[in-house]
């Protein structure tokens, strides 16, 4: 598996950034990342769910796209179909990687054998004395503020966590031609549970910033419907019949 490596202004002075790249990248994704910070732009569009991390195990705030593996529904022959584009397509093909500076630092970092990289032409990420050019010096920004929205993400998964306000469902996927699947691993608020919190506990989240954030997800479920007419407009899609949203009851989220 292709590692980091540190971008260099003297080993990838050259390097430019594919215009098209993100856009191709975000036509794979069934789900895409979010930080909590960006939840209330992303509710226009998406239906939003809590995912876990496969690699670390960690609370992921997640955008689902489609029903189907593989497939974006708000990416159409190559154009963002979107009215809000997550910040993970603005930053890409760019990373942050821990820097050897100090244990607090942070560099940027490349893909070598990225195909959204290019010689020839796109976003230049140095000028021609090797300084940052000033998309590059936009994108570090980006990433920076990514890094503090990772943390007040993981931080309000903790909070909801602690008061039992996540809950797994599965969303059960009916088709005309009568087949069926499911997509499972998916968490969303526990509106009861929320309901039933304490004055104090409702202060906290507020104070917190959580509150307004939490029930913007419970809103955002209802952007499935969306999701249905989407991918019933879509000509080269399986139509769907119904959409059903069930309780996973054998999953305790932690």
């Amino acid at each position: 598996m292709a590692e980091l490596v540190k971008l260099s202004n003297t080993k990838h002075q050259t390097l430019c950034v594919r215009p098209e790249c993100n856009i191709e990248l975000a036509a794979t994704q069934q789900i895409m990342k979010l930080r909590v910070t960006e939840l209330s732009k992303a509710v226009t569009n998406f239906p939003i769910f809590f995912t876990k991390d496969q690699n670390h195990g960690g609370w992921v705030l997640s955008a689902l796209t489609s029903f189907e593996l593989g497939q974006n529904l708000f990416v159409d022959d190559g154009i963002w179909q979107g009215t809000y584009q997550p910040n993970s397509m603005l930053t890409h093909p760019l990373y942050l990687m821990k820097s050897d500076e100090g244990q607090h630092s942070y560099a940027i970092g490349i893909l070598e054998s990225s195909p959204a990289f290019s010689k020839e032409q796109g976003e230049s990420l140095f000028d021609a004395n090797g300084n940052a050019s000033s998309y590059l010096n936009r994108v570090t920004k980006l990433l920076e503020t990514e890094v503090r929205g990772d943390i007040q993400t993981s931080q309000f998964s903790q909070k909801l966590v602690e008061l039992g306000l996540l809950k797994a469902i599965d969303l059960q996927i009916l088709y005309q031609d009568d087949s069926a699947q499911t997509l499972a691993g998916l968490h969303t608020i526990d509106e009861d549970k929320l309901q039933s919190l304490s004055s104090e506990q409702l202060a906290e989240l507020s104070s917190l910033g959580y509150l307004i954030p939490a029930h913007a997800m419970l809103i955002s479920i209802y952007q499935l419907n969306f999701l249905f007419r989407k991918n019933n407009e879509c000509k080269s899609c399986n139509t769907v019949k119904n959409v059903k949203i069930e309780v996973a009851k054998d999953r305790v989220a932690s």
